[in-house]
C-alpha cells in the first residue's frame, strides 16, 4: 500500500491578489519586512499567542524547521517528491 501526504489547493481571494500586487508594485525586495511583520502580528493575534515568526523565502523556513528538529551537519535528509 502506497501512502501519501495529503495537500490542498490554495484558496485565493481578491485580498490575496491585492497583497501580491501591492508587494510587486511597491518593490518587494526593499519593503518585504513591512509585509512580513504585518503578517506576523495578524497571525499571532489570530492564534492568540505571544510570538509568531515567518520568513521571506522558503529556504529560511526549511532551515528553521531543520534546526527545530535538531538536524545538523552530517545528518542525512531524504525527500520524496512523488505524487
Amino acid at each position: 500500500m502506497k501512502s501519501s501526504i495529503q495537500n490542498t489547493i490554495p484558496s485565493l481571494t481578491s485580498l490575496e491578489v491585492e497583497y501580491a500586487t501591492g508587494a510587486a508594485a511597491n518593490s518587494w525586495g526593499e519593503k518585504c519586512y513591512d509585509y512580513i511583520h504585518k503578517f506576523e502580528n495578524k497571525f499571532k493575534t489570530h492564534l492568540d499567542v505571544k510570538h509568531a515568526i515567518s520568513t521571506s523565502r522558503c529556504t529560511g523556513a526549511l532551515h528553521m524547521g531543520m534546526a527545530a528538529l535538531g538536524i545538523g551537519a552530517g545528518d542525512e535528509v531524504i525527500l520524496d517528491d512523488t505524487n
